[in-house]
Protein backbone atom coordinates (compact mmCIF):
# COMPACT_ATOMS: atom_id res chain seq x y z
CA UNK A 1 0.00 0.00 0.00
CA UNK A 2 1.37 3.51 -0.30
CA UNK A 3 3.20 5.13 2.58
CA UNK A 4 1.56 8.05 4.04
CA UNK A 5 3.32 11.09 4.94
CA UNK A 6 1.60 13.69 7.23
CA UNK A 7 2.02 17.29 6.82
CA UNK A 8 5.00 17.80 9.48
CA UNK A 9 6.80 15.25 6.91
CA UNK A 10 6.77 12.57 9.75
CA UNK A 11 7.23 8.70 7.90
CA UNK A 12 5.13 5.96 9.60
CA UNK A 13 6.75 3.58 10.99
CA UNK A 14 6.02 -0.32 10.09
CA UNK A 15 3.89 -2.56 12.14
CA UNK A 16 5.42 -5.04 14.86
CA UNK A 17 5.88 -8.34 13.31
CA UNK A 18 4.09 -11.45 15.16
CA UNK A 19 6.28 -13.14 17.27
CA UNK A 20 5.68 -16.63 15.27
CA UNK A 21 6.34 -15.17 11.84
CA UNK A 22 9.43 -13.79 13.68
CA UNK A 23 10.36 -17.03 14.51
CA UNK A 24 9.66 -18.54 10.94
CA UNK A 25 12.20 -16.08 9.59
CA UNK A 26 14.69 -16.87 12.29
CA UNK A 27 14.31 -20.38 11.44
CA UNK A 28 14.34 -19.50 7.56
CA UNK A 29 17.55 -17.22 8.12
CA UNK A 30 19.54 -19.85 9.82
CA UNK A 31 18.73 -22.96 7.12
CA UNK A 32 19.69 -20.30 4.23
CA UNK A 33 23.20 -19.38 6.48
CA UNK A 34 23.81 -22.89 6.61
CA UNK A 35 23.31 -24.08 3.07
CA UNK A 36 25.35 -22.07 1.35
CA UNK A 37 28.53 -21.03 4.17
CA UNK A 38 28.43 -24.19 5.39
CA UNK A 39 26.45 -27.12 3.67
CA UNK A 40 27.55 -26.58 -0.18
CA UNK A 41 31.34 -25.60 0.67
CA UNK A 42 31.59 -28.70 2.52
CA UNK A 43 29.84 -31.02 0.13
CA UNK A 44 31.81 -29.60 -2.96
CA UNK A 45 35.17 -30.47 -0.68
CA UNK A 46 34.32 -34.47 -0.28
CA UNK A 47 33.85 -34.48 -4.25
CA UNK A 48 29.36 -35.00 -3.61
CA UNK A 49 29.39 -31.19 -5.45
CA UNK A 50 31.41 -30.09 -8.76
CA UNK A 51 33.95 -27.87 -8.66
CA UNK A 52 31.98 -27.17 -12.11
CA UNK A 53 28.41 -26.71 -10.33
CA UNK A 54 30.05 -24.31 -7.51
CA UNK A 55 31.49 -22.46 -10.24
CA UNK A 56 28.48 -21.60 -11.82
CA UNK A 57 26.58 -21.00 -8.39
CA UNK A 58 29.20 -18.70 -7.95
CA UNK A 59 29.04 -16.90 -11.03
CA UNK A 60 24.41 -16.54 -10.11
CA UNK A 61 25.72 -15.43 -6.63
CA UNK A 62 26.77 -12.37 -8.86
CA UNK A 63 23.40 -11.83 -10.36
CA UNK A 64 22.08 -12.13 -6.75
CA UNK A 65 24.41 -9.49 -5.78
CA UNK A 66 22.96 -6.81 -8.97
CA UNK A 67 19.35 -8.00 -8.34
CA UNK A 68 19.88 -6.36 -4.91
CA UNK A 69 21.08 -2.97 -6.31
CA UNK A 70 18.28 -3.03 -8.45
CA UNK A 71 15.49 -3.91 -6.12
CA UNK A 72 16.57 -0.60 -3.91
CA UNK A 73 16.39 1.59 -7.56
CA UNK A 74 13.63 -0.04 -8.55
CA UNK A 75 11.65 -1.68 -5.64
CA UNK A 76 11.99 0.82 -3.13
CA UNK A 77 12.86 4.23 -4.99
CA UNK A 78 10.91 3.11 -7.94
CA UNK A 79 13.01 4.33 -10.72
CA UNK A 80 12.84 1.25 -13.31
CA UNK A 81 16.54 1.84 -14.39
CA UNK A 82 17.54 -0.26 -17.67
CA UNK A 83 21.23 0.32 -17.49
CA UNK A 84 22.52 -1.88 -14.78
CA UNK A 85 24.22 -4.04 -17.24
CA UNK A 86 26.70 -0.91 -17.74
CA UNK A 87 27.51 -0.89 -14.63
CA UNK A 88 28.06 -4.36 -14.41
CA UNK A 89 30.55 -4.56 -17.12
CA UNK A 90 32.16 -1.09 -15.74
CA UNK A 91 33.35 -3.39 -13.10
CA UNK A 92 33.97 -6.24 -14.95
CA UNK A 93 36.04 -4.29 -17.19
CA UNK A 94 37.92 -2.73 -14.55
CA UNK A 95 38.73 -6.27 -12.65
CA UNK A 96 39.35 -7.99 -16.03
CA UNK A 97 42.06 -5.40 -17.39
CA UNK A 98 44.11 -6.40 -14.13
CA UNK A 99 43.69 -9.79 -14.71
CA UNK A 100 45.16 -9.73 -18.60
CA UNK A 101 48.22 -7.84 -17.50
CA UNK A 102 51.18 -9.98 -16.25
CA UNK A 103 50.80 -8.68 -12.97
CA UNK A 104 47.46 -10.22 -12.44
CA UNK A 105 48.57 -13.82 -14.04
CA UNK A 106 47.28 -13.36 -17.45
CA UNK A 107 48.27 -15.15 -20.30
CA UNK A 108 50.85 -13.18 -22.44
CA UNK A 109 53.52 -14.20 -24.39
CA UNK A 110 56.88 -12.67 -24.61
CA UNK A 111 56.67 -12.43 -28.77
CA UNK A 112 53.67 -9.85 -28.33
CA UNK A 113 55.43 -7.54 -25.68
CA UNK A 114 53.93 -9.23 -22.86
CA UNK A 115 50.39 -7.02 -22.99
CA UNK A 116 47.43 -8.41 -24.35
CA UNK A 117 47.46 -9.83 -27.49
CA UNK A 118 44.48 -7.95 -28.89
CA UNK A 119 46.45 -4.42 -28.89
CA UNK A 120 48.61 -5.75 -31.88
CA UNK A 121 45.39 -6.03 -33.97
CA UNK A 122 45.12 -2.68 -33.46
CA UNK A 123 48.49 -1.81 -34.56
CA UNK A 124 49.45 -1.07 -30.62
CA UNK A 125 52.64 -2.47 -29.75
CA UNK A 126 52.92 -1.03 -25.77
CA UNK A 127 50.42 -0.85 -23.10
CA UNK A 128 48.57 2.53 -23.30
CA UNK A 129 48.86 4.88 -20.37
CA UNK A 130 45.70 4.45 -19.13
CA UNK A 131 46.13 0.68 -18.60
CA UNK A 132 49.47 1.12 -16.57
CA UNK A 133 47.51 1.87 -13.76
CA UNK A 134 45.40 -1.07 -13.84
CA UNK A 135 47.93 -3.66 -13.01
CA UNK A 136 47.57 -2.44 -9.22
CA UNK A 137 45.02 -4.56 -7.59
CA UNK A 138 44.22 -1.44 -4.84
CA UNK A 139 43.79 1.06 -7.59
CA UNK A 140 41.55 -1.24 -9.70
CA UNK A 141 39.03 -2.29 -7.19
CA UNK A 142 39.13 1.40 -6.54
CA UNK A 143 38.53 2.56 -9.85
CA UNK A 144 35.62 -0.56 -10.55
CA UNK A 145 33.52 1.17 -7.62
CA UNK A 146 34.69 5.21 -8.21
CA UNK A 147 33.94 5.18 -11.93
CA UNK A 148 30.57 3.35 -11.68
CA UNK A 149 29.56 5.66 -8.88
CA UNK A 150 30.32 9.02 -10.90
CA UNK A 151 29.07 8.27 -14.07
CA UNK A 152 25.60 6.79 -12.17
CA UNK A 153 25.92 10.46 -9.98
CA UNK A 154 26.18 12.56 -12.95
CA UNK A 155 23.78 11.41 -14.77
CA UNK A 156 21.14 11.01 -11.92
CA UNK A 157 22.34 14.14 -10.91
CA UNK A 158 21.23 15.72 -14.38
CA UNK A 159 18.57 13.29 -15.13
CA UNK A 160 16.54 13.59 -11.09
CA UNK A 161 17.09 17.67 -11.16
CA UNK A 162 14.88 18.01 -13.92
CA UNK A 163 12.12 15.68 -13.05
CA UNK A 164 12.28 12.84 -15.41
CA UNK A 165 10.74 9.97 -14.11
CA UNK A 166 8.23 6.80 -14.69
CA UNK A 167 8.80 5.86 -18.17
CA UNK A 168 10.91 8.53 -19.67
CA UNK A 169 13.78 7.35 -17.39
CA UNK A 170 13.57 3.99 -18.25
CA UNK A 171 13.98 4.86 -21.91
CA UNK A 172 16.96 7.78 -21.18
CA UNK A 173 18.73 4.72 -19.00
CA UNK A 174 17.85 2.24 -21.83
CA UNK A 175 19.78 4.81 -24.39
CA UNK A 176 22.50 5.19 -21.48
CA UNK A 177 23.30 1.49 -21.99
CA UNK A 178 23.07 1.53 -25.63
CA UNK A 179 25.39 4.18 -26.00
CA UNK A 180 27.76 2.25 -24.07
CA UNK A 181 27.30 -0.83 -25.55
CA UNK A 182 28.09 0.72 -29.26
CA UNK A 183 31.25 2.30 -27.59
CA UNK A 184 33.14 -0.53 -25.91
CA UNK A 185 32.49 -2.60 -28.86
CA UNK A 186 34.54 -0.02 -30.86
CA UNK A 187 38.32 -1.22 -31.55
CA UNK A 188 39.59 2.31 -31.33
CA UNK A 189 38.35 2.10 -27.24
CA UNK A 190 41.46 -0.25 -27.10
CA UNK A 191 39.09 -2.83 -24.96
CA UNK A 192 39.20 -5.58 -27.01
CA UNK A 193 36.45 -4.58 -29.12
CA UNK A 194 33.74 -7.42 -29.96
CA UNK A 195 35.83 -9.71 -28.22
CA UNK A 196 36.13 -8.19 -24.89
CA UNK A 197 38.84 -9.46 -22.31
CA UNK A 198 39.92 -12.81 -21.76
CA UNK A 199 43.02 -15.53 -21.10
CA UNK A 200 43.03 -14.74 -17.35
CA UNK A 201 44.86 -16.39 -14.91
CA UNK A 202 44.12 -19.96 -16.00
CA UNK A 203 43.65 -21.73 -12.40
CA UNK A 204 40.59 -19.53 -11.66
CA UNK A 205 38.44 -21.37 -13.20
CA UNK A 206 39.91 -24.93 -12.83
CA UNK A 207 41.86 -24.80 -9.52
CA UNK A 208 39.23 -25.98 -6.60
CA UNK A 209 40.86 -23.65 -4.42
CA UNK A 210 40.77 -20.93 -6.35
CA UNK A 211 37.04 -21.89 -7.52
CA UNK A 212 35.85 -22.28 -4.12
CA UNK A 213 37.25 -19.28 -2.42
CA UNK A 214 35.99 -16.94 -5.56
CA UNK A 215 32.30 -18.82 -4.64
CA UNK A 216 33.12 -18.22 -0.68
CA UNK A 217 33.82 -14.85 -1.19
CA UNK A 218 30.65 -13.75 -3.40
CA UNK A 219 28.88 -15.60 -0.83
CA UNK A 220 30.03 -13.65 1.81
CA UNK A 221 30.09 -10.42 -0.01
CA UNK A 222 26.56 -11.12 -0.78
CA UNK A 223 25.80 -11.59 2.68
CA UNK A 224 27.37 -8.39 3.53
CA UNK A 225 25.59 -6.28 0.87
CA UNK A 226 22.13 -7.67 2.36
CA UNK A 227 23.03 -6.46 5.58
CA UNK A 228 23.58 -3.42 4.98
CA UNK A 229 20.77 -2.93 2.68
CA UNK A 230 18.46 -4.71 5.04
CA UNK A 231 19.67 -2.15 7.36
CA UNK A 232 19.20 0.65 4.87
CA UNK A 233 15.72 0.28 4.12
CA UNK A 234 14.80 0.03 7.65
CA UNK A 235 16.01 3.03 8.43
CA UNK A 236 14.40 6.48 8.35
CA UNK A 237 16.14 6.89 4.94
CA UNK A 238 14.27 3.58 3.32
CA UNK A 239 10.86 5.00 4.72
CA UNK A 240 12.07 8.03 2.88
CA UNK A 241 12.43 6.04 -0.72
CA UNK A 242 9.62 4.16 -0.27
CA UNK A 243 7.46 7.52 0.46
CA UNK A 244 9.15 8.96 -2.88
CA UNK A 245 8.29 6.02 -5.25
CA UNK A 246 3.94 6.68 -3.67
CA UNK A 247 4.02 9.64 -2.48
CA UNK A 248 6.94 12.10 -4.10
CA UNK A 249 4.51 14.97 -4.89
CA UNK A 250 3.20 14.93 -1.24
CA UNK A 251 6.96 14.61 -0.05
CA UNK A 252 8.83 17.36 -2.16
CA UNK A 253 5.75 19.56 -0.13
CA UNK A 254 6.63 18.16 3.05
CA UNK A 255 9.98 19.60 2.71
CA UNK A 256 12.29 17.27 1.35
CA UNK A 257 14.39 17.27 -1.69
CA UNK A 258 13.28 13.91 -3.68
CA UNK A 259 16.02 14.25 -6.23
CA UNK A 260 18.93 13.96 -3.64
CA UNK A 261 17.63 10.71 -2.33
CA UNK A 262 16.99 9.74 -5.67
CA UNK A 263 20.96 10.28 -6.75
CA UNK A 264 21.41 8.60 -3.67
CA UNK A 265 19.31 5.39 -4.70
CA UNK A 266 20.78 5.56 -7.94
CA UNK A 267 24.70 5.65 -7.08
CA UNK A 268 24.27 3.15 -4.94
CA UNK A 269 22.87 0.67 -6.99
CA UNK A 270 25.40 1.54 -9.99
CA UNK A 271 28.01 0.43 -6.94
CA UNK A 272 26.30 -2.65 -6.26
CA UNK A 273 26.32 -3.39 -9.50
CA UNK A 274 29.76 -3.08 -10.07
CA UNK A 275 30.78 -5.03 -7.47
CA UNK A 276 28.78 -7.91 -8.88
CA UNK A 277 30.82 -7.30 -12.20
CA UNK A 278 33.98 -7.40 -10.41
CA UNK A 279 33.42 -10.74 -8.87
CA UNK A 280 31.62 -12.53 -11.62
CA UNK A 281 34.74 -11.68 -14.29
CA UNK A 282 37.44 -13.77 -12.75
CA UNK A 283 34.71 -16.80 -12.57
CA UNK A 284 33.06 -16.62 -15.98
CA UNK A 285 37.32 -16.18 -17.33
CA UNK A 286 35.54 -13.90 -20.19
CA UNK A 287 34.08 -10.13 -20.11
CA UNK A 288 32.46 -8.64 -23.84
CA UNK A 289 30.62 -5.60 -24.37
CA UNK A 290 27.29 -7.99 -24.93
CA UNK A 291 26.89 -8.57 -21.38
CA UNK A 292 26.08 -4.15 -21.08
CA UNK A 293 23.30 -4.60 -23.97
CA UNK A 294 19.88 -3.47 -23.37
CA UNK A 295 18.34 -7.09 -23.07
CA UNK A 296 20.93 -8.06 -20.06
CA UNK A 297 19.35 -5.00 -18.36
CA UNK A 298 15.94 -6.24 -19.10
CA UNK A 299 16.72 -9.84 -17.67
CA UNK A 300 17.97 -8.23 -14.88
CA UNK A 301 14.90 -6.35 -14.09
CA UNK A 302 12.99 -9.29 -14.39
CA UNK A 303 15.23 -11.28 -11.86
CA UNK A 304 13.95 -8.90 -9.12
CA UNK A 305 10.39 -9.15 -10.52
CA UNK A 306 10.09 -12.81 -10.38
CA UNK A 307 11.56 -12.81 -7.05
CA UNK A 308 9.52 -9.80 -5.52
CA UNK A 309 9.71 -6.36 -5.87
CA UNK A 310 10.45 -4.38 -2.58
CA UNK A 311 12.24 -7.26 -1.08
CA UNK A 312 15.84 -7.50 -1.34
CA UNK A 313 15.52 -11.48 -0.31
CA UNK A 314 13.38 -11.90 -3.11
CA UNK A 315 15.48 -10.20 -4.83
CA UNK A 316 18.34 -12.92 -4.79
CA UNK A 317 15.96 -15.71 -4.98
CA UNK A 318 14.25 -14.45 -8.47
CA UNK A 319 17.80 -14.28 -10.24
CA UNK A 320 18.99 -17.60 -8.73
CA UNK A 321 15.40 -18.83 -10.07
CA UNK A 322 16.02 -17.30 -13.04
CA UNK A 323 19.19 -17.66 -14.21
CA UNK A 324 19.32 -21.60 -13.43
CA UNK A 325 15.99 -21.52 -15.87
CA UNK A 326 17.20 -20.26 -18.36
CA UNK A 327 20.92 -22.21 -17.68
CA UNK A 328 18.65 -25.40 -17.94
CA UNK A 329 16.04 -24.45 -20.40
CA UNK A 330 19.21 -23.40 -22.61
CA UNK A 331 20.96 -26.62 -22.16
CA UNK A 332 18.11 -29.38 -22.58
CA UNK A 333 15.43 -27.51 -24.26
CA UNK A 334 17.07 -24.47 -26.01
CA UNK A 335 14.56 -24.08 -28.70
CA UNK A 336 11.99 -23.43 -25.42
CA UNK A 337 14.23 -20.53 -23.76
CA UNK A 338 12.48 -17.46 -25.95
CA UNK A 339 9.23 -19.03 -25.32
CA UNK A 340 9.74 -19.55 -21.55
CA UNK A 341 11.12 -15.77 -21.33
CA UNK A 342 8.19 -14.22 -23.22
CA UNK A 343 5.96 -16.30 -20.82
CA UNK A 344 7.67 -15.26 -17.77
CA UNK A 345 7.15 -11.71 -18.78
CA UNK A 346 3.48 -11.98 -19.13
CA UNK A 347 2.87 -13.92 -15.85
CA UNK A 348 5.18 -11.61 -13.86
CA UNK A 349 2.83 -8.82 -14.95
CA UNK A 350 -0.37 -10.89 -14.78
CA UNK A 351 -0.70 -13.52 -12.32
CA UNK A 352 2.51 -13.16 -9.85
CA UNK A 353 3.13 -9.38 -9.34
CA UNK A 354 3.98 -9.73 -6.07
CA UNK A 355 6.82 -12.34 -7.40
CA UNK A 356 7.68 -15.10 -5.07
CA UNK A 357 7.68 -13.56 -2.27
CA UNK A 358 3.89 -13.33 -2.28
CA UNK A 359 3.70 -17.15 -1.58
CA UNK A 360 5.85 -16.75 1.49
CA UNK A 361 3.74 -13.47 2.38
CA UNK A 362 0.68 -16.00 2.16
CA UNK A 363 2.60 -18.68 4.14
CA UNK A 364 2.98 -16.14 7.06
CA UNK A 365 -0.17 -14.66 7.17
CA UNK A 366 -1.86 -18.67 7.33
CA UNK A 367 0.45 -18.52 10.52
CA UNK A 368 -0.50 -15.56 12.02
CA UNK A 369 -3.89 -16.44 11.79
CA UNK A 370 -3.60 -20.00 12.53
CA UNK A 371 -5.14 -21.15 9.41
CA UNK A 372 -6.18 -24.44 7.94
CA UNK A 373 -3.37 -27.15 6.97
CA UNK A 374 -5.25 -27.15 3.19
CA UNK A 375 -3.94 -23.42 3.43
CA UNK A 376 -0.36 -23.86 4.72
CA UNK A 377 0.23 -26.76 2.07
CA UNK A 378 -0.55 -24.47 -0.98
CA UNK A 379 1.39 -22.03 0.29
CA UNK A 380 4.24 -24.30 0.89
CA UNK A 381 4.28 -26.64 -2.04
CA UNK A 382 4.96 -24.20 -4.73
CA UNK A 383 8.11 -22.30 -3.44
CA UNK A 384 9.60 -25.82 -1.39
CA UNK A 385 8.82 -27.64 -5.40
CA UNK A 386 10.76 -24.67 -7.16
CA UNK A 387 13.55 -24.19 -4.63
CA UNK A 388 14.37 -28.22 -4.25
CA UNK A 389 14.19 -28.10 -8.03
CA UNK A 390 16.69 -25.31 -8.68
CA UNK A 391 18.97 -26.75 -5.20
CA UNK A 392 19.19 -30.21 -7.01
CA UNK A 393 20.03 -29.07 -10.73
CA UNK A 394 22.45 -26.37 -9.20
CA UNK A 395 24.59 -28.59 -7.36
CA UNK A 396 24.04 -31.81 -9.53
CA UNK A 397 21.86 -34.01 -7.08
CA UNK A 398 18.94 -34.64 -9.93
CA UNK A 399 18.06 -37.99 -9.08
CA UNK A 400 19.01 -40.24 -12.62
CA UNK A 401 15.31 -41.78 -13.04
CA UNK A 402 14.39 -37.82 -13.90
CA UNK A 403 16.88 -37.36 -15.99
CA UNK A 404 15.29 -39.15 -18.75
CA UNK A 405 13.34 -38.05 -21.97
CA UNK A 406 10.11 -38.25 -22.96
CA UNK A 407 9.71 -38.53 -26.95
CA UNK A 408 6.66 -35.85 -28.15
CA UNK A 409 5.39 -34.93 -31.67
CA UNK A 410 6.26 -31.48 -31.27
CA UNK A 411 9.56 -29.73 -33.70
CA UNK A 412 10.29 -27.43 -31.16
CA UNK A 413 10.95 -29.59 -28.31
CA UNK A 414 10.89 -33.20 -29.52
CA UNK A 415 12.32 -34.76 -26.42
CA UNK A 416 11.11 -33.63 -22.69
CA UNK A 417 12.72 -34.62 -19.49
CA UNK A 418 10.87 -35.79 -17.09
CA UNK A 419 12.31 -33.76 -14.30
CA UNK A 420 10.37 -30.88 -16.26
CA UNK A 421 7.25 -32.60 -16.71
CA UNK A 422 6.98 -34.09 -12.65
CA UNK A 423 7.27 -29.64 -11.98
CA UNK A 424 5.39 -28.56 -14.08
CA UNK A 425 2.19 -31.56 -12.89
CA UNK A 426 3.02 -30.12 -9.32
CA UNK A 427 3.01 -26.76 -10.10
CA UNK A 428 -0.62 -27.23 -11.96
CA UNK A 429 -1.92 -29.32 -9.18
CA UNK A 430 -1.33 -26.83 -6.62
CA UNK A 431 -3.06 -24.02 -9.26
CA UNK A 432 -5.92 -25.83 -9.50
CA UNK A 433 -6.20 -26.54 -6.16
CA UNK A 434 -5.32 -23.15 -5.32
CA UNK A 435 -8.41 -21.96 -7.80
CA UNK A 436 -10.94 -24.17 -6.03
CA UNK A 437 -9.71 -22.98 -2.73
CA UNK A 438 -10.13 -19.34 -4.06
CA UNK A 439 -13.66 -19.24 -5.94
CA UNK A 440 -15.75 -22.31 -4.53
CA UNK A 441 -14.41 -22.83 -0.89
CA UNK A 442 -13.08 -19.52 0.27
CA UNK A 443 -13.08 -20.60 3.67
CA UNK A 444 -13.52 -17.38 6.25
CA UNK A 445 -10.43 -15.88 7.40
CA UNK A 446 -8.04 -17.68 4.81
CA UNK A 447 -5.49 -15.47 3.32
CA UNK A 448 -6.47 -15.47 -0.11
CA UNK A 449 -9.97 -13.92 0.75
CA UNK A 450 -10.55 -10.45 -0.73
CA UNK A 451 -11.23 -8.73 3.32
CA UNK A 452 -7.73 -10.29 4.38
CA UNK A 453 -5.87 -8.89 1.63
CA UNK A 454 -5.42 -5.43 2.58
CA UNK A 455 -3.76 -6.00 5.81
CA UNK A 456 -1.10 -8.11 4.61
CA UNK A 457 0.18 -5.65 2.14
CA UNK A 458 -0.20 -2.90 4.65
CA UNK A 459 2.24 -5.14 7.13
CA UNK A 460 4.63 -5.89 3.87
CA UNK A 461 4.55 -2.31 2.65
Amino acid sequence: MPVAVSSDGAIPRPPLLDPRIKQLRIIAVIAVVILFYVLIPILNSTGAVSDLSINILGRYLCFAIVALGIDLVWGYAGLLSLCQAFFFCVGGYAIGMFLSLPQGGGQVQKAYNNIPQFFFFNNQSTLPDFWKPFASLPFTLAMGIFIPAVVAGIFGFFIFRSRVRGVYFAIITQALAWAAYLLFCRNELLLGGTDGLTNFYPPLQHSHAWILGLYFLTAVVLGLLYLALFKLTKSRFGRILIAIRDRELRLHFAGYKPYAFKVFAFVVGAVIAAIGGMLYVPQNGIITPGTMAVESSILMVVLVAVGGRGRLWGAIIGALVVRYAYSILSSDMPAMWSFFEGGLFIAVTLLFSNGLVGLWDELEENLRIRDSGLQLALSVIPLATVMAFVLCEALGLMPAALQHTIATPLTVMPEIPIKFILLAGILTSVAFARWLVRFIGRPRGSVIAAESRPAVEEAHA
